[in-house]
C-alpha cells in the first residue's frame, strides 16, 4: 500500500500537505514526517506482528508526558489490517540530533545539554508501574552475555588483554543482583538527543524500550557519546546524580561498558561489518579510559574544566 493510501486512513492526519520519508536508522520500520496545517507529525509504520509492542510504547509515551519528560507526544496508534501495518502518530520534536554538530558548540553548551539530558533520564527512570514484576536482572544479563561471549569466541578477532576484561566481568556480575527495575530508554545517546538553538529540546526513539537496571541506560556514554563530547557525558552524569557518583555507580558503569565491548563486536560483525573498524576505535577508547578495567571511573570524567 502506498504511503498516501496509509495516511488517508489516519484520522489525525486528515488534510495533510506534505510527506517526507526518514532514511536514518537501523529499524525495519518505515518512518515519515507528515505536515498538517502548521503542525508536523512523526509517523512510524511497523509490521502488524509488532502492534502489541507499539501499543505499549504508545501508553509509555503517554505516561512520560505526564511525568514531564520532553519527548514525542502520543497522538494516535491504530491497526491497518488490510495493509498488515501498525501505525503510530507522534508529535514531531523540532531540532537536530546532537551527534551531528555538538562538537561545534562551546564546552559549556555541551555540558548544559548533557545536564538537561541527565535530568530527563532520571524522570524516565521514575516510571516503575509498567515494569514487569518477574524480571531477574542478574540472570537475564548473565544469559545475554553468555550468548554474546559464545558468538565472540567463534570469530578470529581477539581483544587485547582479553582475560583481564572477561575476569572483570565475571568477578562483578554479583553487583547486578537485586538491582532496581525501571523503564529504560535502552538507546540513550547523542543521536537520540534533539537540540534546538544550542539547547536540549527532547529525547526521541523509545521504540527499543526495555525494563531493567536504570544504570544500564548509561552504557552508551562509553560506547558512543564519549567520542563526540566529553562535556556532554560529564553533564549527563551530573544531571542524573545529584551528588557525586559513588563507587557502586562507577563499578556498575564499568561492568556494563565491559560487557558491551563483547556484544558490540558480535553485533557489528553480524549486522554492520563495514563499520567494524569504527567499532574497534570506540572499543579501544573504552579500554584506554578504564585502563583495561583497572579503573572503574573513566579517565575523562572531570578531565576538563567546565
Amino acid at each position: 500500500m502506498l504511503i498516501e493510501s496509509v495516511i488517508d486512513h489516519i484520522s489525525s492526519l486528515k488534510g495533510y500537505s506534505s510527506i517526507k520519508k526518514i532514511e536514518k536508522g537501523y529499524s525495519p520500520d518505515e518512518k515519515y514526517i507528515v505536515t498538517v496545517g502548521q503542525n508536523q507529525y512523526f509517523i512510524r509504520l511497523s509490521d502488524i506482528q509488532y502492534h502489541e509492542k507499539r501499543t505499549v510504547e504508545f501508553s509509555l509515551l503517554q505516561a512520560l508526558e505526564k511525568q514531564g519528560v520532553q519527548t514525542n507526544k502520543a497522538i494516535e496508534c491504530t491497526l491497518l489490517n488490510e495493509a498488515n501495518l501498525s501505525v503510530m502518530v507522534l508529535s514531531y520534536i523540532e531540532g537536530y540530533p546532537a551527534d551531528e554538530f555538538i562538537w561545534n558548540l562551546s564546552d559549556v553548551a555541551q555540558f548544559n545539554i548533557g545536564l538537561a539530558a541527565g535530568k530527563e533520564l532520571r524522570k524516565i527512570h521514575q516510571l516503575h508501574a509498567h515494569a514487569p514484576q518477574t524480571i531477574q536482572w542478574e540472570e537475564a544479563q548473565k544469559k545475554k552475555f553468555s550468548f554474546y561471549l559464545n558468538e565472540y569466541k567463534k570469530d578470529s578477532y581477539q581483544l587485547p588483554k582479553e582475560h583481564k576484561i572477561l575476569n572483570f566481568i565475571e568477578n562483578n556480575f554479583y553487583l547486578l543482583k537485586d538491582r532496581p527495575i525501571t523503564l529504560l530508554h535502552d538507546d540513550f545517546h547523542l543521536g537520540h538527543i534533539i537540540v534546538q538553538n544550542n539547547t536540549y529540546n527532547g529525547v526521541i526513539d523509545f521504540n527499543g524500550y526495555d525494563f531493567g537496571d536504570p544504570y544500564h541506560d548509561f552504557y552508551n556514554l562509553s560506547l558512543f557519546s564519549r567520542r563526540h563530547s566529553i562535556p556532554f557525558c560529564i553533564g549527563q552524569i551530573n544531571g542524573y546524580i545529584t551528588e557525586s557518583p559513588n563507587d557502586t555507580f562507577w563499578r556498575i558503569y564499568a561492568l556494563y561498558a565491559a560487557m558491551n565491548i563483547v556484544s558490540t563486536i558480535v553485533w557489528t560483525k553480524k549486522y554492520d561489518e563495514q563499520s567494524f573498524d569504527d567499532a574497534l576505535e570506540r572499543i579501544h577508547l573504552i579500554l584506554e579510559d578504564h585502563d583495561y578495567f583497572n579503573l572503574d571511573q573513566p579517565l575523562w570524567y572531570k578531565s576538563i574544566p567546565i
